[in-house]
């Protein structure tokens, strides 16, 4: 009887492991496509090409000082292009144009002395320009931004760390990116080691999508 009983259970058991190993398998599958479409959904809100129009960046700078308070500015007018393609960022591009005529300090000396030939040397190199050559994802919204920053006729390596956000509806997209550069890279060393030779620079911005 116990037997009969224990054979009955063993076969209900059986029966109902095969009718729910396919529904469990079904399950992930559906789970893991569920996971993958709004990845994707996330990346094609991104993805696009965006124009950085001057109104729309801002564009800010600190230079640490021994034994003082930091020299901080600002870029008045900043611009340039994105394109974002999340599903192949290889692809993605930045390019950014800084007019230097346009820095300003709380001091109008400080900003006479970063527009001579000493230091941004403006009358004969008014604008640096950053343009990337690789665009890597380090995360659902984060990338690291390789590039060529070009000022004073030199061009060296640099990179940004950024922070995107979709904005407007998702028409738009909010971006943060923090950097900086050696300025005795590009032949600006006055004022070394009292004033730091890495500047570092953050701009925030809107890039409207085109």
């Amino acid at each position: 009887m116990i037997g009969n009983t224990a054979r009955i259970m063993w076969r209900s058991q059986f029966c109902w492991e095969r009718f729910l190993a396919p529904v469990h398998l079904s399950f992930l599958v559906g789970l893991s496509l569920l996971v993958m479409i709004t990845g994707d959904s996330r990346a094609d809100i991104l993805s696009g090409r965006y124009i950085l129009p001057p109104q729309a960046v801002d564009t800010q700078f600190s230079v640490r000082v021994l034994g003082g308070q930091p020299v901080k500015g600002r870029f008045g007018t900043v611009n340039g292009e994105m394109v974002l393609d999340a599903q192949r960022p290889e692809t993605s591009r930045v390019r950014v144009t800084v007019d230097l005529r346009s820095v300003e300090t709380n001091n109008d000396r400080v900003t006479g002395f970063l527009k001579s030939s000493a230091m941004f040397n403006v009358s004969e190199f008014p604008t640096a320009e950053f343009e990337s050559y690789s665009v890597r994802l380090t995360g659902k919204t984060t990338a690291q931004v390789e590039g060529f920053l070009t000022m004073r006729g030199t061009r060296q390596l640099t990179s940004l760390e950024v922070e995107l956000q979709p904005a407007g509806k998702g028409k738009n997209i909010a971006i943060e990116a923090n950097g900086g550069f050696f300025r005795s890279l590009y032949g600006m060393d006055a004022g070394l080691p009292i004033y730091a030779d890495k500047v570092r620079l953050q701009i925030k911005g809107t890039g409207k999508r085109s």
